[in-house]
């Protein structure tokens, strides 16, 4: 049987009304995610439930108040986790990327439910106060290529990589009608996601000291699960105060951490998608191309979804993994 591997992501695929449908149909879920709106109201007197659940509002439209992003992205991932273990299905690993690896951390015990929530949380603060403006823009085009190209290192970085020919670029929020047009005009497909920062650059070095000084003062334990970082492309172990703030401040790199847990796992795994959109599935798929088009061991399962039917997919995530 392959073993499970849990997988969490970042910032991008956020959309209003996530996990609704989990949230009225499934008690597990439901549970975390009123405790964790229960600490959002007592701290921070904000209601992530009232927000993601506005019904004023649709999953087309933009949700990219970081505020309430970040937060509700921890808590839908986590209560997701939670759904799927009280279904049956548990985790053997963990992956994250971003934000999704605190969810992870979490998930495995290294860091508490609440106190990695309430440091989530307060991040949207520590980066209004000391960053500007900045953007996140998935392009499709080989990193090297981008690297090398001289309108974009004027204008960008790479802040992440997600599978051959797909990358993710950080800039500030004035060079994107530029840089925009430079990728139109090389025939480059790209897409600006709904972030107000440029993570994972040295465009939010400015809030590096309020983030490291909340970060040391954080209770880290050991993993009582293997976590996979796409930070570090390999295991997160041990977690340390400055690895935290490496995960929200250095490049990720999705494709080399597939690359890692398929080398480590030569019998195939068992990825399990807890992202709301659906879009590490995408690209672990990507990276589990063979060059023959033969089936690769690994397995890839998606759990939400803006388009709904998300308890359907659990179960049948449960019927595959156990099948």
């Amino acid at each position: 049987m392959r073993h499970i591997a849990f997988c969490f992501s970042g910032q991008g695929g956020q959309y209003f009304g996530m996990g609704r449908e989990l949230y009225e149909s499934d008690a597990a879920f439901r549970s975390v995610m009123d405790a964790g709106d229960a600490i959002l109201r007592a701290k921070f007197g904000f209601s992530a439930l009232a927000e993601l659940y506005d019904e004023s509002r649709s999953a087309s439209q933009r949700f990219d108040r970081l505020e309430a992003t970040h937060p509700a992205l921890f808590i839908v991932q986590y209560a997701a986790a939670r759904a799927l273990i009280a279904r049956g299905l548990s985790p053997d690993l963990l992956m994250g990327a971003s934000l999704g690896e605190f969810v992870a951390m979490a998930l495995a015990g290294v860091i508490g439910f609440e106190e990695a929530l309430t440091r989530i949380a307060r991040q949207p603060a520590m980066l209004r106060a000391t960053c500007g403006e900045g953007a996140l823009i998935a392009a499709l085009a080989p990193a090297e290529q981008l690297a090398d190209d001289p309108v974009v290192g004027a204008t960008a970085g790479v802040a992440g990589v997600g599978a051959p020919g797909h990358c993710v670029l950080a800039a500030r929020r004035g060079a994107l009608p530029e840089l925009a047009e430079h990728l139109a005009a090389n025939g480059i497909m790209h897409q600006e996601l709904p972030v107000p920062f440029a993570f994972h650059s040295d465009l939010i070095d400015p809030a590096a000291a309020s983030c490291r000084a909340m970060f040391a003062e954080m209770t880290l334990r050991e993993a009582a699960l293997p976590c996979w970082s796409a930070c570090l492309a390999g295991p997160l172990d041990p977690a340390t105060p400055d690895l935290l703030w490496r995960i929200v401040r250095d490049p990720m790199n999705v494709a080399a951490c597939v690359s890692a847990l398929e080398a480590a796992h030569p019998e195939g795994l068992f990825y399990v998608d807890l992202s709301p959109s659906g879009a590490l599935a995408a690209l672990v798929r990507q990276n589990l191309a063979r060059p023959d088009g033969g089936p690769p061991p690994s397995r890839i399962a998606l759990t939400l979804s803006p388009m709904g039917g998300d308890s359907g997919r659990m179960d049948a995530a449960l019927r595959r993994a156990h099948g």
